[in-house]
């Protein structure tokens, strides 16, 4: 008897040659991984984006990082933090060939939807372009004109609560 190996006929799509979205969970980051998802953001920052690497680390105790990881690799990140009595929310960074698989907007939703869940009422955000893009389908709003930040356009933008379009529950 002759065995074949058995192929299954996908359909093809722009998505080919890239791993598949769904096998891949976001959930808060564990402290055993912090260096992991610092050195990730390094990479993604700092040296796609260069943005200086004192930049990338968040200067207090008040923060959450949410995380997608591969096995033991970190693939993506998100962090929410406090200053004053204001939630900031940022570093959502996709690895570079999982980028237009919805990753981002899974991590967004999951952390946005949690920060909202404990009882934040708006969370602030300076986005790049693509991550404002995100905050616009899920209820978030422009408040300010872009600027430049090294090299690449921000948009000043806030998401409230009572606005958010997707919960996880």
């Amino acid at each position: 008897m002759l065995y074949t190996t058995f192929r299954p006929n996908f359909k093809k799509s722009k998505l080919d040659n890239k791993p598949n979205a769904i096998s891949y969970e976001v959930e808060q980051l564990n402290q055993e991984f912090y260096d992991s998802a610092i050195l990730f953001i390094e990479t993604v920052f700092y040296k796609e984006q260069n943005i200086p690497k004192e930049l990338l680390l968040l200067d207090n105790n008040h923060q959450k990082w949410w995380c997608i990881r591969n096995s033991n690799e970190i693939v993506g990140t998100v962090a929410a933090w406090k200053i004053k009595s204001e939630c900031h929310w940022g570093r959502l960074a996709i690895h570079k060939k999982l980028r237009g698989l919805g990753l981002g907007k899974r991590i967004a939703i999951k952390s946005l939807d949690e920060l909202f869940q404990i009882g934040i009422e708006k969370v602030i955000i300076d986005a790049r372009d693509i991550t404002g893009e995100i905050v616009l389908k899920l209820g978030g709003e422009i408040t300010g004109k872009k600027t430049i930040f090294y090299e690449h356009p921000i948009t000043p933008m806030k998401i409230q609560r009572k606005k958010f379009i997707y919960k996880t529950r």
